[in-house]
C-alpha cells in the first residue's frame, strides 16, 4: 500500500492517474476507451508480465486478480447483491476514498425511504461519488419496435433513480449533515454514477449512453453512465 498512500495522502503518482482518467472520460466516449485499452494496454500489459511479475508489486498481482474475479461474476450473470459485495471486498475503490455500502436516506414527507448502493467520499482533488450498481445483464438498450435501437426502460429507470437520490442530497441539507455524520464522510454535492451490463456491442450504442449523460434531469443533475467493462478497465488502468 506504500505506492498509494504517502504519509497518510494519496500518492501523487495514483493522484495524476486518477485525473488522467476523469479527463479521458469527459473527452472520450466509452467506445473509444475500452478500443485503446483493449488494443494497446491489455496487450502491453500481458507483454511485460510475460518478462516477469517482478515488475508489477505484490499489491497491483492482487487487484488484478480481484479484477479478474469481478469480471467472471459478471459474466455468470451474478445477482446484483453478489457483485457489489465482491467489489467491496475487493478493496479496489477503498485505495483511493473511504467507501459506504447500502446508505439510507430516510423518508421525507415528499419522498420514500431510499438506499444508496455505494458512497464514495471527497478526496482533496475530486467529489463525493452516490454509485449505482445493477448486475452484468442489465438492459441499457433496446432492440425492437421503432425506432430499432433505443434507451431501454431499465436504464431510464435506474437513470431517474439515481436523480432522485441527488436531488434529496441536493435539496435536503439536514440529509447530507445526517449522512455525513453517521458515516464520518464528506458529501457536498457528489457525482452520480451508474454501473450496468457488461459492455455494448457497437460505437452507435455507446454513443446513445452519451446523450443519456450530456442530458440533465428535470432536477438538472446528471448521470455518468458506465458498462462494468470499462469501468473495470479504468480501475486496472489506475490501480497498475
Amino acid at each position: 500500500m506504500n505506492r498509494i498512500f504517502s504519509n497518510g495522502s494519496l500518492d501523487p503518482f495514483l493522484s495524476f492517474r486518477v485525473r488522467m482518467e476523469r479527463a479521458i472520460r469527459a473527452q472520450c466516449s466509452e467506445h473509444v476507451v475500452l478500443q485503446v485499452h483493449d488494443a494497446i494496454y491489455a496487450p502491453v500489459k500481458r507483454a511485460t508480465q510475460q518478462l516477469g511479475t517482478a515488475m508489477q508489486d505484490r499489491s497491483g498481482r492482487q487487484y488484478d486478480q480481484a479484477i479478474a474475479e469481478l469480471r467472471s461474476l459478471l459474466d455468470s450473470d451474478a445477482k446484483e447483491r453478489e457483485v457489489q459485495n465482491a467489489l467491496m471486498q475487493s478493496g479496489v475503490l477503498a485505495v483511493t476514498s473511504k467507501v459506504v455500502q447500502e446508505v439510507t436516506i430516510k423518508a421525507s414527507p415528499d419522498d420514500r425511504r431510499m438506499r444508496m448502493d455505494l458512497v464514495i467520499d471527497a478526496g482533496d482533488e475530486f467529489p463525493s461519488q452516490v454509485v449505482e450498481l445493477k448486475r452484468g445483464s442489465h438492459l441499457l438498450l433496446a432492440r425492437r419496435g421503432q425506432p430499432s435501437e433505443r434507451l431501454s426502460r431499465e436504464l431510464t429507470v435506474a437513470v431517474e433513480q439515481l436523480q432522485g437520490y441527488g436531488r434529496r442530497i441536493e435539496s435536503d441539507p439536514a440529509v447530507t449533515l445526517s449522512i455525513e455524520q453517521r458515516h464520518g464522510i464528506q458529501l457536498g454535492s457528489p457525482e452520480l454514477r451508474l454501473i450496468a451490463g457488461r459492455r455494448l456491442p457497437d460505437a452507435q450504442s455507446y454513443a446513445m449512453l452519451s446523450l443519456v449523460e450530456a442530458k440533465p434531469g428535470e432536477s438538472g443533475l446528471t448521470v455518468q453512465i458506465y458498462t462494468w467493462y470499462a469501468f473495470l478497465a479504468e480501475l486496472e488502468r489506475v490501480l497498475n
